[in-house]
């Protein structure tokens, strides 16, 4: 019996906060919230040997390029937002296949395809993959509680998760933080890797399509 397959995406983006009252933090600090939880997503992918795939903004590529680089030599690069794809390109000197579109923002299929991406992770899970316009939409689910993942192991042949590496980060400039994320993450991460075999979206998506 083949393993299950898993695929984790990770967005590494700029925090964005509503103008209001006091002091906006400025761009560095709002760099830095993500980057904060970078390392602490490394740490547990680290610590079980995985792979997956991070969704980079232009502007995130741009001030953390060594560290970009760094990332391609073992994962995926996919680009977070539309117009990513060559700055990420100039930065890693390989092609980009995937993106992301922030939450709230509806994908436009055409411009994706025109702008030379092969797929799209963000759909709901009805199917692990579906084709919209001439882009293949992988779906991504939130990181549930363990015995939520062990239940819908086993029943679907991909299991497809997802989460913001600012989750991980600091809460003292917003509550973009999520506190139990980190020990939720590990708990999952530890079970279903000894349970499936994680591949960055792309290598999935060229399995798939290896086997039509």
């Amino acid at each position: 019996m083949n393993k299950a397959r898993i695929l984790i995406g990770i967005d590494l983006e700029e925090l964005n906060l509503q103008a209001g009252k006091g002091q906006e933090p400025g761009r560095e600090e709002r760099l830095q919230v993500s980057r904060e939880g970078l390392d602490k997503a490394l740490t547990i992918l680290d610590r079980y040997q995985l792979r997956g795939t991070f969704f980079i903004t232009a502007a995130w590529a741009q001030a953390y390029p060594e560290m970009v680089r760094q990332l391609a030599r073992r994962h995926e690069i996919a680009a977070f937002g539309n117009i990513e794809r060559n700055t990420l390109e100039q930065v890693i000197a390989k092609r980009i296949y995937g993106c992301r579109m922030p939450v709230g923002t509806k994908p436009d299929y055409s411009a994706l395809k025109a702008a030379g991406y092969l797929y799209h992770s963000g759909g709901q899970q009805v199917k692990p993959m579906t084709i919209e316009g001439g882009i293949y939409e992988i779906y991504a689910g939130s990181v549930r509680p363990l015995w939520v993942t062990k239940f819908f192991l086993g029943r679907a042949p991909v299991i497809s998760l997802h989460f913001s590496s600012r989750e991980l980060g600091t809460q003292s400039i917003s509550r973009a933080g999520n506190p139990g994320l980190a020990a939720r993450l590990d708990s999952v991460l530890s079970y279903l890797s000894r349970k499936g075999q994680f591949m960055p979206h792309i290598e999935w998506l060229q399995e798939q399509l290896s086997d039509d």
